[in-house]
């Protein structure tokens, strides 16, 4: 998605100037100055889906301002499911986020992030967390006996398997396109400083400590709803855009952007799990880039994965296991971090935890950055085989740490969990029709209605289905008539 995407929205629909968020204000925000608005001779006209909003509704520009007059004071899912089933989405119903973590003037997100997990998870001696939510586990242990139920029926009626629907009651009430944008909300506070310095191995360490530090932000045990083909999602983190868009269903892959004020995040991953009997091992595939404008820099990173062990019998233990991957080929920065670097006995003689990683950044030859950016271009797991002796030019900086508490690069703490603080993900106020947010599976569960939830999930499901066949047939179609 591109800035045109969004000033083409300007065009047709009013910005309001009052709803509290400053970050959106265009005249505060530094990102939206760059966002020409033109100048109404005539009220334009709203058109969602089809569907013409009164022109009365909409007020023609006064003094240089937009606004619009359909904003609600509360967040309600069931005024959102009205307007998005009479087609008059459009309007500011997004203001107020069930998903804003922040509940008081004087509660930090951060705080809110560490409540939250602590409701959830338990750290462990060994460093390793488990989930002791009874409500959570009770729900997803109840999945099995409604797959069956599901396979059962399916079988006496005649119908495909492939209508079997995961129940909405074990999933959390966003999409994977929002939780991945949720992702990225320490990238104000490491990436925009990054990009107001030169010095380009600071750069590189920022980057390192924004990615870290983020890790604690996508552990969480309920299921995000599968996007469909071309469902989108909009949002704002301290001012800084961030669109998602799902671009591919089997193998189910997004792509991310976030329009920083000096920075450019972007990035294509594709979700993967490997699961055994009592084991999930999970992650994304694909490697996320930031480019730094004032230094040209372009910095790639590809994510560890996470294991998740008692998924069937057992404490439901996760941790994160294997590599994190962070380089800049063209200045050969290499930074390797090792989750599972640490023998039994080291930890027992250092008392470190499962939590703990190790690791450094090398400068690496030139050889080795070409390798290594070649097999960045593809949409899959990579493993570099790293050699210092082989590989490395010189080691510059240790690295060390734990991804729930704090980053040591050389003899600096760069992130500390108590001190380092996320912005909030904010919902833009005129989003696209497609936005996730206007999802009627969705949009139920928050009204916590999972019977009108479910049946939703699984009409969109089967238009997905009908969607796949129809694509199938024109690609084939259109093979014949090549040749």
């Amino acid at each position: 998605m591109s800035r045109n995407s969004l000033h083409s929205l300007e065009e047709v629909a009013c910005l309001p100037r009052s709803y509290g968020d400053i970050d959106q204000d265009p005249e505060l925000s530094e990102i939206w100055q760059s966002f020409e608005v033109p100048e109404a001779e005539e009220a334009p006209r709203l058109e969602t889906n089809g569907v013409i909003l009164p022109e009365d509704l909409i007020k023609p520009q006064i003094e240089e301002e937009y606004y619009c007059p359909l904003t609600p004071s509360i967040y309600n899912p069931r005024e959102v499911i009205a307007s998005v089933q009479n087609g008059s989405y459009s309007s500011n119903y997004l203001k107020k986020s069930k998903q804003d973590l922040s509940k008081g003037a004087k509660e930090t997100v951060e705080e809110s992030v560490r409540q939250q997990l602590s409701q959830t998870y338990r750290m462990l001696k060994d460093g390793s967390i488990e989930m002791y939510n009874h409500d959570i586990l009770k729900r997803q242990k109840q999945v099995l006996g409604s797959l069956i139920k599901q396979f059962g029926s399916a079988l006496f009626t005649g119908k495909s398997i492939m209508n079997i629907s995961l129940p909405v009651s074990i999933f959390e009430a966003r999409s994977q396109i929002e939780r991945e944008a949720y992702s990225l909300l320490y990238a104000p506070a490491f990436l925009e400083k990054a990009g107001s310095i030169t010095d380009k191995f600071e750069q590189f360490k920022l980057t390192v400590s924004f990615f870290v530090a983020s890790l604690h932000l996508g552990v969480n045990p309920e299921k995000p709803f599968n996007p469909i083909i071309g469902e989108t999602f909009q949002g704002i983190i301290n001012g800084n855009p961030v669109y998602g868009e799902q671009v591919s269903h089997h193998p189910p892959a997004l792509a991310l952007q976030m329009v920083g004020r000096n920075f450019m995040f972007d990035g294509a991953t594709e979700f993967h799990a490997a699961i055994s009997i009592n084991s999930v091992k999970s992650g994304k595939l694909g490697f996320l880039n930031v480019r730094y404008p004032n230094t040209g820099v372009n910095i790639k990173a590809q994510y560890p994965l996470g294991m998740m062990t008692g998924t069937a019998i057992g404490k439901r233990i996760f941790q994160f296991v294997d590599k994190f991957y962070i380089f800049d080929a063209e200045n050969q920065f290499y930074a390797e971090i090792d989750f599972d670097s640490v023998s039994k006995k080291k930890r027992k003689i250092e008392k470190v935890g499962k939590d703990y990683f190790s690791g450094a950044i090398w400068r690496i030859n030139a050889e080795f950055a070409h390798k290594i950016s070649q097999k960045s271009n593809k949409l899959q797991a990579v493993e570099f085989n790293f050699k210092e002796r082989v590989n490395a030019v010189e080691k510059m900086k240790d690295i060390e740490g734990s991804w729930m508490s704090y980053l040591r690069i050389g003899n600096e703490v760069t992130w500390r969990f108590e001190k380092t603080l996320p912005s909030k993900l904010e919902y833009f106020d005129h989003p696209l029709p497609s936005d996730s947010n206007f999802r009627l599976d969705i949009l139920h569960l928050r009204a916590n209605d999972e019977t009108k939830s479910q049946n939703s999930k699984m009409i969109l499901e089967e238009d997905q289905r009908k969607d796949k066949k129809l694509r199938s047939l024109v690609i084939s179609r259109s093979k014949q008539n090549r040749k």
